[in-house]
């Protein structure tokens, strides 16, 4: 009975397992699926106020007596050469003083024709923009001694005074290397 039992087992799998398989080209279809892995949230970034615009505050001008227009702001500027401290900023103008090359100027203003205000001694005198250099901002505060001191007397050797001529004009002294100074 052992027999037959096997027997009949094996054509039962004979019978069952052609019709399980796979047949190619049988009306089968295949169907990939391509998996994508769902990505991770991108956060949403902070959203950071726009500044409020400080307005540029407009420029300060006056004019000295003979009507030079100043832009008043503040710098420092050393001397390249002896340079005559004048009344107005034009070398018509009344020779208050002089001062020696390398002192450093306290500026209050530049005007437009090139001169540069600045205050000497107590006083508001101007000098020739030639003869000056524009010290650096932070070289400036680096040194708190860079300008020069208000309260010092010009070196009387320092410029020459200026010269009376046969009309009664006053002109513009000369320096050693025979250049004129304003």
């Amino acid at each position: 009975m052992k027999k037959t039992l096997l027997a009949l087992l094996v054509l039962g799998a004979a019978i069952v397992l052609p019709g399980c398989g796979f047949d190619e080209g049988a009306g089968s279809t295949v169907t990939v699926v391509e998996i994508t892995p769902t990505p991770e949230p991108t956060p949403t970034p902070e959203v950071t106020p726009t500044p409020e615009v400080t307005p540029t505050p407009e420029p300060v001008v006056v004019q000295t007596a003979s009507g030079v227009n100043v832009t008043k702001q503040d710098g420092v500027y050393t001397t390249n050469t002896e340079v005559n401290l004048r009344a107005d900023a034009s070398t018509d103008a009344e020779l208050v003083t002089g001062v020696g090359a390398g002192v450093q100027l306290t500026s209050t203003g530049v005007c437009d024709n090139g001169w540069i205000e600045v205050n000497y001694n107590g006083q508001t005198l101007y000098a020739s923009g030639d003869y000056v250099t524009a010290v650096a901002a932070d070289a400036a505060a680096a040194d708190p001694n860079a300008a020069a001191d208000p309260n010092a007397a010009a070196d009387p050797n320092a410029a020459a005074d200026a010269a009376a001529v046969s009309d009664g004009t006053q002109a513009d002294a000369a320096v050693s290397d025979g250049t004129v100074q304003q």
